[in-house]
């Protein structure tokens, strides 16, 4: 600020109406650009999370180093990949991919849904 701005106005008192309250210069806060506060509330969703697996990873890494017959992690991403790869695959009535085992746990769990239905209709629930 130059020295015109800092000086506080000359009020005659004897001329006044009233009482003069000089007031403080207000102080402006400055504001974060917009892509600061998405970055940081961001990473302040994102962290936390990220961290705990990390942790959780690093947890079952230790324990399959020091267990026999213990999976580690990326063993169990290698096998779950291989699994995932061709879900509808099928060689034969007990060799089939995961895709038809979820497909017909799910014709289960409608057909028991539909019998209930039908059960709570005709009992009148």
């Amino acid at each position: 600020m130059n020295q015109a701005q800092r000086k506080q106005p000359v009020v005659s008192v004897d001329n006044a109406p009233g009482e003069v309250i000089i007031l403080p210069p207000v102080q402006v806060r400055r504001t974060t650009p917009a892509v600061t506060r998405w970055l940081r509330e961001l990473t302040q969703r994102l962290l936390p999370p990220l961290l705990g697996l990390g942790v959780l990873l690093l947890a079952w890494q230790l324990a399959a180093m020091h267990s026999k017959g213990f999976p580690t992690p990326l063993s169990t991403l290698d096998s779950a990949l291989t699994l995932f790869a061709d879900p509808f695959y099928q060689d034969g009535p007990n060799d089939m991919g995961i895709g038809w085992n979820v497909l017909a746990s799910l014709q289960r769990v409608a057909v028991a849904s539909a019998w209930r239905r039908w059960r709570a209709f005709r009992w009148g629930f």
